[in-house]
């Protein structure tokens, strides 16, 4: 039984997982380290710090490295229409590398005073990229199976398209240092043979059940006449590839160089990988290239001994086999074209546009200017001065629902950073709690978990970075600026380029990389009503005077 659940809220399992989570307002979490709980001390709420929030346009961002990859179409009302496509390197399997085809090795064969030969013929060779998804029992005993990775009209035929990819990937620049590639790669110029098209390609959600064949490509049925099911597959992209290709380019080459290790087989000619574009299509897929492969299938000539020494009864028979090439451990690039962002995010402070990808982020900076030129803000300096005990403190975002429309894809959390450094908060960093089944949910104390009103619409973020403040106020840490961006799974804290055209390196979170959507919040302006205004809460603690 299959079962698939197409609404705005689901999302991915492991990184897109969309459920709600509703914090109350009168109740907060203090997980900062100077907690009071004494009849001598009061507790205070401030919300007059200064905040200056505003926008950034992101640049072409480096998308290679990602644990999540789109493919397809994304359509935002805000932001445009992102078109997603893919370019994905072959590697050989770690054990694999120098391979035997059959029983024996090539030079056993060419060695062969018999004149034997296994001659391994390719039959099927399929590329394998599975969706994300989950599988549950219900109460019947069935296997339920939910794809939580899809978006937009599943159901429309595309255009699917695989071609040889002739460009070599490089796993280091010039410094020395892993290589960055970015979203406005254009590798049109860079392909080969089409290995598999099909016009009128549809989205299959259910499991994929592969029937079972022998040696002579005949189906294996039971003692009912019933075809024998090999193995059941997550659903997938699952589509056959040309197999006289992987004949001349892999089979052929047992015992050639080529084949002798991933650094020679990367930096040959004799396959570099595949490029996949899906066209005309309505709908975004987020794929699990952890578990992608090459299948290919081959049968040989084996030789059969009948369990004795005695050559003379020997007869050949044909054998199954099938050889992997991995998509996932080299490098993975989507390609991003969005012809058609041109909301000027960067003209006003009123509204955080916040989107994923070559999309848009927001800078905040706390406390306002510093005068005097001693390195401090003002306020801040007034209120270090105080002596207060920090007792929790949020920074809460409101959806403006005005720009951002209902039908808009909002991200499930977004992401306050250190940009400074490009390192999380000290929040992040203490948070360890854990949702079990929802992990893309864990540090929820954190926060920047989307919240919806009762009627399940968009409402606020809500992020907790008491740690952060009492570092600032108390422990005389830099009042460093702060990033925001759309997020999906914070427990992913790396980060990775964003193209400058200089020599001068720019960072921004992996999570806003791999993150398809955007949301428009309200600012800290005076323009924003007050009660949708971005404020930073403190709530602290001080002596009462006896």
């Amino acid at each position: 039984m299959n079962k698939f659940k197409k609404t705005l809220a689901s999302g991915l399992l492991v990184l897109f997982t969309v459920l709600g989570f509703v914090a109350c307002d009168d109740d907060f979490s203090t997980i900062g380290d100077e907690v009071i709980e004494n009849n001598n001390f009061s507790t205070e709420l401030y919300v007059d710090a200064k905040v200056r929030a505003y926008n950034k346009r992101l640049n072409p961002i480096q998308t290679n490295g990602l644990p999540v990859y789109q493919l397809g179409k994304n359509v935002d009302p805000v932001y445009g229409t992102t078109f997603s496509s893919l370019t994905v390197q072959a590697s050989l399997i770690d054990g694999s590398e120098n391979p035997e085809f059959g029983d024996k090795s090539q030079a056993e064969e060419d060695e062969d005073l018999t004149d034997f030969e296994e001659n391994e013929l390719v039959t099927e060779v399929w590329l394998n990229i599975p969706y994300f998804s989950s599988s549950t029992i219900n109460d019947d005993g069935e296997t339920e199976v939910e794809v939580d990775s899809l978006y937009g009209n599943i159901t429309q035929p595309f255009t699917l398209r695989v071609q040889e990819l002739t460009y070599y990937l490089r796993g280091t620049d010039e410094n020395g240092d892993p290589q960055a590639y970015f979203s406005d790669e254009d590798y049109s110029g860079s392909l080969g043979v089409t290995l598999f098209e099909d016009t009128a390609y549809t989205i299959d959600t259910d499991p994929i059940e592969v029937i079972e064949v022998d040696a002579s490509g005949q189906i294996v049925r039971d003692e009912n006449d019933e075809p024998v099911i090999e193995e059941t597959l997550s659903p997938r992209i699952r589509v056959p590839l040309d197999t006289d290709f992987f004949q001349q380019r892999i089979i052929n080459n047992e015992g050639s160089i080529d084949l002798s290790n991933n650094n020679v087989f990367r930096a040959s000619d004799l396959f570099r990988g595949i490029h996949i574009t899906a066209e005309n299509t309505d709908a975004l897929m987020l794929l699990d290239f952890q578990n992608a492969t090459i299948q290919i299938k081959y049968v040989y000539q084996k030789v059969n001994t009948q369990g004795n020494d005695d050559p003379s009864d020997d007869q050949v028979e044909p054998e199954k086999a099938f050889f992997n090439l991995s998509l996932s451990s080299a490098n993975i690039i989507n390609t991003f074209n969005t012809p058609t962002f041109t909301q000027d995010v960067t003209a006003s402070e009123e509204n955080l546009f916040l989107k994923g990808g070559e999309g848009s982020m927001s800078v905040i900076e706390l406390f306002g200017p510093d005068t005097d030129g001693n390195g401090i803000a003002d306020q801040l300096e007034e209120i270090r001065e105080n002596g207060w005990i920090i007792n929790d403190a949020n920074l809460v975002f409101y959806v403006n629902n005005t720009i951002q429309v209902d039908n808009a894809q909002d991200p499930q959390r977004i992401y306050l950073y250190n940009m400074n450094d490009n390192v999380p908060l000290e929040d992040y960093i203490v948070d360890q709690t854990v949702n079990p089944s929802s992990p893309s949910l864990s540090k929820a104390i954190h926060g920047g978990i989307l919240e919806r009103d009762e009627n399940g619409n968009a409402l606020r973020y809500k992020i907790r970075l008491t740690e952060h403040m009492n570092n600032v106020i108390r422990k005389d840490s830099t009042n460093v600026t702060l990033g925001l961006v759309s997020s999906s799974d914070i427990r992913v804290a790396t980060s990775g380029q964003i193209k400058t055209g200089t020599s001068q390196k720019e960072f921004i979170p992996t999570v806003s990389n791999m993150n398809p959507f955007g949301t428009v919040l309200h600012g800290s302006t005076l323009a924003t009503p007050e009660e949708k205004r971005l404020k930073l809460e403190i709530f602290y603690s001080i002596p009462e005077s006896n």
